[in-house]
C-alpha cells in the first residue's frame, strides 16, 4: 500500500514539474496585452480631465483624476511585465 501511495506521488510530483502548455502563454500574452491597452486610454482620459477640461468636472472627479495619472501607468508597467512573460513562454523575443 505504501508503494502505491509513494508512486502516486512521485508522479503527481512530475507533472507539477512540466511546463504550462503553450495556451496558457498565449493567454498571458493577451492579458499582458490588454493590461496595456485600457491603462494607457485610462491615462490619457485622465490627463484629460485633470488638465485641459478640469472647468468641466467637479473637484471630487478631478482629484481621482490626478490619482488615476499615478495609477495606470503603474497597471501599464504590470501588463508590460505580464505580456513579456508571455511571449518568454512563447519562445518569442522579448
Amino acid at each position: 500500500m505504501q508503494q502505491v501511495v509513494n508512486e502516486t506521488a512521485f508522479i503527481n510530483h512530475e507533472r507539477a514539474l512540466t511546463l504550462p502548455n503553450k495556451n496558457v502563454f498565449g493567454f498571458t500574452k493577451q492579458v499582458g496585452n490588454w493590461l496595456m491597452l485600457v491603462p494607457v486610454s485610462l491615462f490619457i482620459s485622465c490627463l484629460l480631465i485633470s488638465y485641459p477640461f478640469a472647468e468641466y468636472f467637479s473637484m471630487p472627479q478631478q482629484i481621482a483624476a490626478h490619482i488615476g495619472t499615478m495609477v495606470f501607468p503603474a497597471l501599464f508597467k504590470i501588463g508590460y511585465v505580464v505580456r513579456c512573460i508571455g511571449q518568454h513562454g512563447l519562445g518569442l523575443r522579448v
